[in-house]
């Protein structure tokens, strides 16, 4: 009976177990007809796990694979044809791995990963352009130096001796020879110095003689007189080229050639860049001034609301007849007809003898009123434009309607003599709200607004010379305002009013007191405009002043500029193991150590795991209240059964949604997923029945722009889940995400 129940249950489970892989297969079979490929493999592939021995079974999922690597190869394409190069090789990567033989997708995979590449590497060295000044600047001039000395402080006293000889014995004392220039004329001083260096020696004897030296070679000087002449003999020229950021060229030449009195100097207005070649102190001058006026220029988005605030007041009060016209008429009988429509009565002629008051009809006002009427109206209207200027720059801002201005101009003409013939031409003129605003922010933070503000109406129309034209009514505000980033400024006072008094009532009353206050109607009519303008300036970009702009800087004297550093010291670096040498008073800059050696893998048989992660794309843009979905893609994952991330978003973005990624669902698992969003981060985790392995996005974040401005979305810890515990992985960059007004 065991044996028999046994049995029961293996062919109960055989049962069981072949429906679900026909159910399965079923279902992969209803995707492929519908062209799902991805849910295709996905449900044959479990139905070949059901049933391994099942040839169909293989055969469909083969094909679903073969079919699912052509459609994402055709969307690969698609993408690399729009420039999309993230999402085709995430597109072609997919497509390698359901068939390890599409030979075409494997090839563009290396050809799109080698475009990434130096996509990637063109932007580091664009996003690097500061880094690379600051090396270049480092770099020390290729000029001859002396071979190292000992910097033993030296003691020289001499009264009224040559000074060709004082030379002669400071050479001696550092061994190195000196040659003098033929036009060097000797003469006897007095020479005193104690405790000082061999080139602190020989700079004050040159000095105070008018004289100056230069570096042949590792173990020669010469020494030649002080003149501009000699100068242009012996002084080194440099050529070097500045690119410009921010500055415009021609401004910065100009400021060159004034400080640092380089006359040879060009710019390049296409690659704003200006080239000098001029001594190497000279050089270094126009570096310093260079460097401190190619700043980034200020910008600004300035919020603005214009309210047109419209009041109408009206009062009418006091006694009004229904007419203030009394009238008699002639009807002596009454008949229809009697009365014509131009005034006159048709009577016979004998009824004239027999007329009598009973003949007139006397029309007086039959009613009076009492009217106590206020009324009080006031109409706003509304624009709340944002403006994007940057520093310098101005910004104009344009509401209304183009109104056609007649402009006459008179031509002369020969015909028998000068005449002049007229010729009307139309200007369009704007009339509403006229704007202009030039931004420039201060390094302190403040904000200044040169103000334009010009609000115009139609007017009544005028008749010149037989012409209609136009006119207007204009209110202008001009200004310069100093704000706070954030603070807000409130222009009032520009107010237009129109008044009108209507009197109603019996001729002459109006001159009687007390009287043409009762028995009149006066109407009185008040219309008040008035203009309002908030303005609220945000710093977007501000000028990146440092500590060492605002430092002064020696440059020598006016006749011998001399720049500390930009010459290599007298004496060159001692080399290395060399006993007893060193640099007299100069720093030398120790290069950067060796990276530590990796010690070798003791167990050859497990490789290394390579995993990477980014972000894709890495970099954005939205528009506010616009969404934007950013993935991040893993690269070789191996047996993963859960994902858990922490990401962070700056101000400016708003996290939507997270999902996880179809490196999680291809093969139509259920996907457990729990979500916390915070401000400004998003707590995710992701856990699957099964293990994955490949390459592909792990999770999509959905993001909402929320102000402008540039953000950055950064992955602050990402761990893989695995049977053998959890591994963190390291995200290569932070993406970034521009969100536009």
């Amino acid at each position: 009976m065991r044996r028999s129940r046994a049995l029961l249950l293996v062919v109960g489970a055989l049962l069981v177990s072949g429906c679900a892989a026909r159910s399965a297969y079923r279902q992969g079979q209803s995707e492929a007809k519908k062209g799902n490929w991805d849910l295709a493999v996905a449900r044959l592939t479990v139905a070949q796990q059901k049933d391994p021995d099942n040839i169909a079974y293989k055969i469909a999922l083969e094909n679903a694979r073969i079919q699912a690597s052509r459609a994402h190869y055709d969307l690969a394409q698609k993408a690399t044809a729009a420039q999309e190069l993230d999402r085709a090789a995430e597109e072609l990567e997919i497509a390698v791995k359901y068939d390890g033989g599409n030979k075409s997708a494997a090839d563009d995979l290396a050809i799109v990963r080698e475009r990434i590449r130096k996509r990637d590497d063109e932007k580091k060295r664009l996003a690097d352009f500061e880094s690379l000044q600051g090396r270049s600047q480092q770099q020390r001039l290729p000029l001859p130096v002396l071979s190292p000395r000992s910097p033993v402080p030296i003691r020289l006293k001499f009264a009224q001796t040559s000074i060709q000889t004082v030379l002669d014995t400071l050479a001696k004392l550092a061994g190195v020879n000196i040659l003098y220039d033929q036009d060097y004329r000797d003469k006897k001083g007095d020479v005193d110095l104690t405790g000082v260096t061999f080139q602190e020696a020989l700079d004050r004897i040159t000095f105070t003689n008018r004289l100056f030296y230069k570096v042949l070679d590792q173990n020669t000087i010469i020494v030649v007189p002080e003149t501009p002449a000699k100068r242009r003999t012996y002084d080194e020229q440099v050529l070097r080229t500045f690119y410009l950021i921010n500055a415009d060229a021609a401004e910065v030449l100009n400021q060159v050639k004034t400080l640092a009195g380089i006359t040879k100097s060009l710019a390049n207005k296409e690659l704003q860049s200006i080239t000098v070649l001029g001594t190497p102190d000279k050089v270094a001058l126009a570096e310093r001034i260079v460097l401190a006026n190619d700043k980034s220029k200020g910008e600004v988005m300035i919020e603005i609301q214009i309210l047109d605030v419209n009041t109408n007041k009206a009062k009418e009060y006091g006694l009004r007849l229904s007419n203030y016209g009394a009238g008699v008429t002639f009807s002596p009988t009454g008949a229809t007809g009697e009365l014509t429509e131009d005034g006159f009565t048709n009577v016979r002629a004998h009824l004239l003898s027999s007329l009598n008051l009973a003949d007139f009809v006397v029309s007086v006002p039959s009613s009076l009123f009492a009217r106590f009427l206020q009324s009080d109206t006031n109409t706003r209207i509304l624009a709340a434009p944002r403006l994007r200027a940057a520093e310098g720059k101005r910004t104009s801002l344009r509401i209304g309607q183009e109104v056609p201005v007649p402009v006459t101009t008179f031509q002369a003409t020969q015909t028998g003599g000068t005449t002049f013939t007229p010729a009307t031409s139309f200007q369009y003129r704007n009339v509403g709200v006229n704007m202009d605003i030039t931004p420039k922010v201060n390094p302190t933070g403040d904000v200044s607004l040169e103000l334009k503000a010009e609000f115009s109406l139609l007017g009544r129309g005028t008749t010149l010379a037989g012409q209609d034209l136009p006119t207007f009514l204009t209110r202008v505000v001009e200004g310069v305002l100093r704000l706070r980033d954030g603070e807000t400024s409130l222009i009032g006072g520009l107010v237009q009013r129109g008044e009108a008094d209507a009197f109603t009532g019996i001729f002459g009353l109006q001159s009687i007191p007390i009287l043409n206050k009762i028995f009149t109607s006066r109407t009185r009519t008040q219309d008040d405009q008035e203009i309002l303008i908030s303005i609220t300036p945000h710093i977007l970009r501000a000028p990146k002043v440092l500590e060492g702009d605002l430092a002064a800087m020696l440059v020598g004297t006016e006749e011998i500029p001399r720049v500390a550093g930009a010459r290599p010291p007298l004496f060159g670096p001692a080399p290395e193991g060399e006993a007893g040498a060193a640099v007299p008073r100069a720093t030398v800059v120790p290069p950067p150590p060796a990276p530590a050696p990796v010690p070798p893998r003791t167990d050859a048989s497990e490789p290394p795991r390579r995993m990477t992660a980014q972000l894709s794309p890495p970099e954005m843009a939205v528009k506010v209240g616009d969404t934007v979905t950013v993935s991040l893609l893993v690269m070789g994952l191996s047996d993963v059964t859960g994902v858990e991330a922490v990401l962070g978003v700056e101000p400016g973005l708003e996290v939507v949604e997270a999902a996880p990624g179809q490196l999680l669902t291809l093969d139509g698992l259920a996907v457990g997923a729990e979500r916390s969003f915070e401000t400004g981060r998003a707590r995710v985790k992701f856990t699957r029945p099964a293990p994955t392995s490949g390459s592909g996005v792990v999770l999509t974040l959905r993001l909402r722009g929320v102000r402008p401005g540039n953000a950055a979305v950064v992955v602050e810890s990402l761990s893989l889940v695995t049977p053998a515990g959890a591994e963190a992985v390291v995200v290569s960059a932070p993406g970034r995400v521009v969100v536009n007004p």
